[in-house]
């Protein structure tokens, strides 16, 4: 056998500009608010014909992208402890996450699909308010109330801030003045981002659910 004989053919053809990879990881630096097709084109320096052979759509890879970030290490993995505890950590995590991926809210308000990972610990939080005693319609409104309330400040977030911080300073400075003590609360008790409010809320229902139980 020759020298020529034993080299491995070369493959003819152009590399492949770019991957499903490359794509995703572009799509994360940009983050959801500013998330286009053209955006994520440019970034990679590739055409929309290559984008579209990798993502048949902008929701594709927005879809994608909502698994990529949220993951199962978002929520507590854990089904042991109190549910009351656990419907806030539930919380408490949606709405760290949220808060760490500015746009995420809507953009999973636009999917037809939940990610998986949230949905594995909106079964969890189901299944421990079931074994705590609470009828099967009690356990889902607990559970999905939980969720809407750790995405709602994020899903009236502008770049004035949340809609909790926004409404905030209109009580505070109203035309009408409200009640001394309501205007304290809303002038004390509303952080930005309002995390220690959005728990507080859920806790307020986590006494509404512990009422149901014992009744």
């Amino acid at each position: 056998m020759t020298e020529t004989e034993s080299r491995p053919a070369r493959r003819t053809g152009r590399p492949p500009l770019t991957d499903r990879a490359t794509l995703l990881a572009a799509a994360r630096e940009l983050g959801f608010s500013d998330l286009t097709v053209g955006a994520v084109t440019a970034r990679v320096g590739v055409k929309y014909s290559t984008f579209y052979r990798h993502f048949p759509s902008l929701e594709a890879l927005v879809a994608a992208l909502v698994d990529d970030v949220v993951t199962d290490d978002v929520f507590p993995a854990t089904d042991e402890g109190r549910w009351q505890e656990q419907m806030l950590a539930f919380a408490a995590a949606t709405f760290d996450v949220m808060a760490e991926h500015p746009g995420l809210a809507p953009a999973m308000v636009r999917l037809p699909e939940s990610p998986d990972a949230m949905m594995s610990a909106f079964r969890r939080l189901t299944d421990r308010l079931l074994e705590a005693g609470f009828t099967a319609e009690d356990a889902a409104l607990g559970a999905s109330t939980a969720i809407h309330m750790g995405m709602q400040p994020w899903l009236t977030a502008s770049s004035s801030g949340t809609g909790d911080a926004r409404r905030r300073d209109q009580v505070l400075e109203s035309a009408e003045p409200f009640d001394a003590q309501i205007r304290a609360v809303f002038r004390d008790r509303i952080d930005d981002p309002p995390r220690s409010w959005t728990l507080s809320r859920v806790e307020l229902v986590v006494a509404g659910l512990e009422t149901r139980l014992a009744s």
